[in-house]
């Protein structure tokens, strides 16, 4: 199946389930909005969307978007270099790896204060 009749069949699985369709689209892949029974604002293909009514807020959550996309991307290259490191036959690791090793775990960390200092300035606005 394409990703058009995937989203296509999870647009109509949401009508089915009382959904209502919004008139507004989501901002990254522009399919329409669904409003669930809950009041929560969903994008099929993307899950629940924030909606936004300033700029500022705008920028919030596209940031925490992008550091969330970061994230993911940091964890599975961190993944990626401890498999590598097990894989070594010789116990003795090269101390370049654990240098990268090291230094992709601090941007992991840098990410997650980032995450958090964001969060903290959207509640106090």
């Amino acid at each position: 199946m394409s990703g058009s009749e995937v989203s296509i069949k999870k647009m109509s699985e949401l009508l089915k389930s009382g959904a209502t369709m919004l008139s507004e689209a989501c901002p990254i892949c522009s399919t329409p909005l669904f409003k669930l029974r809950s009041g929560e604002v969903i994008c099929p293909v993307h899950g629940k969307v924030q909606i936004v009514k300033s700029d500022e807020e705008l920028l919030s959550i596209t940031t925490i978007s992008v550091l969330d996309e970061l994230e993911k991307f940091t964890i599975s290259t961190i993944n990626r270099l401890r498999k590598e490191l097990e894989m070594r036959d010789s116990d003795i690791k090269n101390e370049e790896d654990i240098k990268l090793l090291n230094t992709w775990l601090e941007v992991l960390e840098r990410i997650r204060r980032l995450k958090i200092l964001i969060e903290r300035s959207r509640r106090t606005t």
